[in-house]
């Protein structure tokens, strides 16, 4: 969180927090096609390689199957 903090340009960790939540709601609107590319671009710019998109296609999938 301190690294992220500090790379983006956030002035503290409660704002990096109430950035993360904002976007969370924000990703919560689009479907679910919409929503896992935006994910995409987001784990790509923040730890790329960390987590493959076949991970999170199978969380969407999931998450589609609970709605």
């Amino acid at each position: 969180m301190e690294r992220l903090t500090r790379e983006y340009g956030f002035i503290s960790k409660s704002e990096a927090i109430r950035s993360a939540v904002r976007l969370y709601l924000n990703l919560l609107e689009l479907g679910p096609k919409d929503r896992l590319r935006m994910l995409q671009l987001i784990n790509e710019m923040i730890a790329p390689g960390v987590k493959h998109s076949s991970e999170l296609i199978e969380e969407a999938h999931r998450e589609e199957d609970d709605v």
